[in-house]
């Protein structure tokens, strides 16, 4: 056999070769891209499937979170409302408070005319001469008639206390307890008393004042006790300013609750003061 007999052979062993090779490289091809396509399209119906849910979820989140901000928003409104409502009955009850122990100083008007009976005398010596004066007697008897402190209602004064400052309560205490002192002892003038041995309260009312006045202490103490009736007018002054003070929501800082404080402490003990020797040594008028 010669080699022209193997061309022919060879040539169509490399033909065939080639087509298999070309074959198996287009099957290859096309397998690589139906491969590709098949994992592409299941890649996209996932993604698509994954934003379909995420753009649900997003729904889902914003009506909640609508759901959620109306439900803010109405408890908000109401929790406004309850305030605004808590803060005008408040407000309404500061004021009632003020008028309730306004209407108190009025109320104490008259013992107002005993303190400026008491400025204008010797109180020693009335008291001295009322013991065995019965004339005497019936004179501070006439003079004192005007106000009752066995009929005083001190309670009324008292429900305003929660809803007033502490200084504008303990400036109403002090004029109180200055008014009620006056008035026992036009009482202990009256009943012909002898009132030498009651414990003096000149100190005390001097205390008080120099609480109330701390910046006018020297005048305090060169003043004689039957002066004393002349500061109440500051003392309304004061009261009327702490009132308008209260009323456009200034509160007490410390200093002044401070202040307050002794103030009423200065105030309760004249008050008791008072009251012991009404309920000791007063007659009552009851039958």
């Amino acid at each position: 056999m010669n080699l022209n007999d193997w061309i022919p052979a060879v040539s169509t062993t490399s033909s065939t070769a080639a087509i298999l090779a070309g074959i198996l490289w287009l099957c290859r091809s096309l397998i690589t891209t139906r491969l590709t396509k098949s994992v592409r399209h299941e890649f996209d119906a996932k993604l698509e499937s994954l934003r379909a849910e995420l753009r649900q979820n997003e729904e889902l989140f914003k009506a909640d979170l609508r759901t959620k901000e109306t439900e803010i928003a109405a408890l908000r409104g109401g929790a406004m409302t309850a305030m605004a409502s808590r803060q005008m009955a408040l407000d309404k009850r500061r004021l009632e408070a003020v008028d309730q122990l306004w209407s108190a100083v009025t109320a104490l008007s008259p013992a107002k005319s005993s303190s400026s009976l008491m400025a204008i005398m010797n109180y020693d010596w009335c008291n001295a001469e009322a013991t065995r004066n019965a004339k005497l007697r019936e004179v501070f008897a006439a003079l004192g008639s005007g106000f009752d402190i066995r009929k005083f209602d001190f309670s009324i004064s008292a429900k305003a206390r929660p809803f007033v400052t502490p200084m504008v309560w303990a400036l109403f205490s002090a004029y109180q307890a200055i008014l009620l002192e006056a008035v026992v002892k036009v009482e202990l003038l009256k009943s012909g008393i002898d009132a030498k041995d009651r414990p003096g309260n000149k100190e005390v009312i001097s205390r008080l004042l120099k609480a109330v006045f701390p910046k006018s202490e020297a005048l305090v103490d060169n003043i004689q006790e039957s002066a004393y009736h002349y500061l109440l007018d500051e003392l309304e002054t004061r009261l009327l300013d702490e009132f308008r003070k209260m009323l456009a929501g200034v509160e007490d800082d410390k200093a002044s609750i401070e202040q307050a404080a002794e103030i009423v402490r200065q105030s309760n003990a004249l008050m008791d003061s008072a009251k012991q020797t009404e309920a000791n040594s007063i007659p009552s008028n009851q039958p």
